[in-house]
């Protein structure tokens, strides 16, 4: 009988839609069937969603999970309606949606009144999820196990005293038996030296901490009283009791070849190192040879190798001597006092110090420390000592020895065989560079004589003219130029001027420059006019000259007048057209046509006549004004002229100054071509005028 307090059920009174309510918020798929074709009569949202949201009921279930992999569900349902036995399953697998999924299933038989089975109901939990946990956690037991069979790194389980399971490579890497650990006596204690105790408590208070400690390095004490270094890392698997897996990697290899390592790369940077200061002398060497080439004198080669061999070497001071007959003279020196270089300013070339030795020997001398040198030279020497290391190099031209530098150190320096071959490489080309010096000095001698003797050794004065000239060779480079100019009387009261250009250099230019400049001075006294004195200079270079050369040369005669000024008559022979400065008027050219002479038998010139008057300012110059260069930019007429315009009021020597520092500015470096500037300006009239 019912208890009367208990509320009746509403399936048994009869209210079976408040039961299907009910089951419709299970979380578990619910599901009732009807016949041996198990019929859909209930399905609960879970199971209506499992089946993809279609209509269910009045739908025989095999229709509804028609997949190969639903079979065996379908076929449980056979067997529990035909057994009327409760079925249990766990983890079945099906394919829902094109999705594996997996379920706990239990099957109840339904009875009708008379007691026999006419349906089912299923009742299932998505398990699907454990599934997945449970084959992951199966999937990294047997990757553990693979990886504790491989022994390719050291695993333990331990507690916090001793190792409780180990594999063979961790065995391998502690220096431990089996033996020993089965019998308990492999503790973390015992493997564990003093000084990385402090590491183990750390790690065992991160491991309470947060269940892990990160990988961290230390040694292991094996039983042989051997350190091996190891990387340890692990974590907790049990709380309580606690269960450690810990993993050990051997880093002996690794050490060994971090400090293989370590010696490759410091022998490594030893040889960037050597490589670096032996491409930078390179580089120092070549420049050096470079500026060697350029060095057109004694002085400029000591100047230049003793400073860049002071700097090359990292040394303190050097000093360069020459030999001169059986004496060796200071020539530059660099960081010694001079109290200590002004006694050796000349001194015997068998003086017993090192320099002399070097020259006499023709071989570098060494002296890496002062002991070195109390030993090897006498205390009568001492005094020439300043610094602790010294170094004497030769500079060999052909096997003698031409001087010698010196580089002292302020500490002890040993030599390297770099040392000495950059040193050697040094002095035979500093002695090149001598001998080529000493040839240019003999060769600009000879120039420059040659050239002076082309000149004339003075211009005659003119009353009443102011004359200045500035001239510039290129015969203190060795070359004789062709540039010339001339101012000489040629009667009572009348001068002829010259200035010309031949065309070359050296002596070919030198013979005709001669040429020219005494057959105009020969000539002048028989022709009075300017233009027949150069059809005569002509003819004469085409008679004697056979190479083709030819010049330019302006010639003008001047003449005083009575009234004041002077009267002037200009030719050409193919030479640039003088400029004329007059107060009150811009500067302007002179045009006097004429052709260069020495190619054609027959000139074609014009003579060009005018007064200068007082105030006047005629202004000859040969091509190598103008064609002076910087950079590529030549001097130019328009500088010219603009320089004239700015000394217009000065006197002829303020004129040629101001053209002369013009051009030198312009091109500061030394000209490639002779360049003359000749100026006369004609005075103010005097009381008789």
């Amino acid at each position: 009988m019912r208890d009367p307090a208990v509320p009746p059920s509403p399936v048994l009174e009869g209210e079976p839609d408040r039961f299907f309510a009910i089951l419709d918020q299970f979380p578990a798929v619910i599901g009732i069937f009807r016949g041996p074709s198990h019929v859909v009569e209930f399905a609960n949202p879970l199971y209506r969603r499992m089946a993809g949201d279609v209509p269910m009921l009045g739908v025989p279930i095999a229709e509804l999970f028609d997949a190969p992999q639903n079979k065996a569900f379908v076929d449980q349902l056979d067997q529990v309606f035909e057994s009327g036995e409760t079925f249990h399953g766990d983890g079945w697998r099906g394919v829902v949606a094109g999705g594996e999924v997996f379920y706990d299933f239990t099957y109840v038989p339904l009875r009708s009144p008379g007691g026999g089975v006419d349906g089912i109901l299923v009742f299932a939990v998505d398990v699907t999820r454990r599934v997945g946990a449970q084959r992951a956690l199966e999937a990294s037991d047997i990757r553990f196990r693979a990886l504790i069979d491989a022994d390719v790194v050291g695993i333990v389980v331990a507690d916090a005293e001793r190792i409780v399971e180990a594999n063979d490579a961790f065995l391998a890497i502690a220096g431990q038996t089996r033996e020993a650990l089965e019998t308990g006596a492999v503790g973390w204690r015992g493997m564990t030296p003093p000084d990385w105790a402090a590491a183990d408590e750390r790690a065992l208070a991160e491991l309470a901490r947060s269940g892990r400690f990160a990988a961290y390095e230390k040694e292991l004490a094996r039983p042989d009283g051997c350190r091996v270094p190891v990387l340890l890392a692990g974590a907790a698997f049990e709380r309580d009791p606690l269960r450690i897996v810990a993993f050990f990697l051997d880093l002996t290899e690794r050490r060994r070849g971090e400090r293989e390592r370590d010696i490759l790369l410091a022998r490594e940077r030893e040889a960037r190192r050597e490589a670096e200061l032996a491409a930078g002398r390179m580089a120092r060497l070549q420049k050096i040879t470079a500026a060697l080439s350029a060095a057109i004198s004694a002085d400029e080669v000591a100047q230049l190798v003793v400073e860049q061999a002071v700097e090359a070497l990292g040394a303190a001071a050097g000093v360069v001597v020459l030999r001169d007959g059986e004496e060796l003279a200071l020539r530059r020196q660099v960081g010694y006092e001079s109290a200590l270089t002004e006694p050796w300013s000349r001194f015997p070339a068998d003086a017993p110090v090192p320099l002399a030795d070097a020259v006499r020997t023709g071989e570098i001398v060494t002296v890496e420390s002062a002991d070195a040198w109390d030993a090897r030279y006498s205390p009568g020497v001492s005094g020439v000592r300043q610094f602790e290391a010294l170094a004497a190099v030769p500079f060999l031209f052909h096997g003698e020895a031409l001087g010698a530098m010196g580089v002292s150190f302020s500490r002890p320096h040993a030599f390297t065989a770099e040392d000495r071959s950059f040193m050697l490489a040094l002095g035979r080309q500093c002695g090149q560079a001598l001998e080529r010096a000493r040839l240019y000095e003999e060769r600009a001698y000879v120039a420059q004589t040659l050239q002076d003797g082309l000149l004339p050794d003075q211009l005659a004065r003119v009353p009443g003219i102011e004359v200045a000239v500035r001239y510039h060779s290129i015969s203190d480079g060795g070359a004789v130029g062709g540039d010339f100019y001339d101012l000489f009387e040629v009667a009572e009261d009348r001068w002829l001027l010259a200035i010309g250009d031949v065309c070359g250099k050296g002596t070919a230019a030198a013979v005709l420059t001669g040429l020219a400049r005494h057959t105009i001075r020969a000539i002048a006294m028989r022709e009075e006019a300017p233009q027949d004195v150069l059809v005569f200079l002509n003819e004469a270079m085409r008679r004697q000259v056979v190479d083709g050369s030819y010049c330019t040369v302006g010639c003008a005669t001047v003449t005083p007048r009575e009234r004041g000024g002077f009267s002037a008559c200009l030719a050409s022979g193919g030479h640039p057209n003088p400029l004329l400065i007059r107060p009150g008027e811009p500067v302007r050219e002179v045009e006097v046509p004429g052709t260069l002479l020495g190619f054609v038998p027959d000139l074609e010139l014009e003579a060009v006549s005018f007064d200068l008057e007082p105030g006047d300012a005629l202004v000859y110059y040969t091509d190598g004004i103008t064609d002076a260069r910087d950079d590529g930019e030549r001097f130019g007429d328009e500088r010219l002229w603009a320089t004239l315009e700015g000394a217009r009021y000065g006197s002829a020597e303020q004129i040629a100054e101001a053209v002369d520092q013009a051009v030198r500015r312009h091109q500061p470096h030394r000209p490639k071509d002779d360049r003359a500037v000749m100026v006369l300006k004609v005075g103010p009239l005097s009381d008789d005028s």
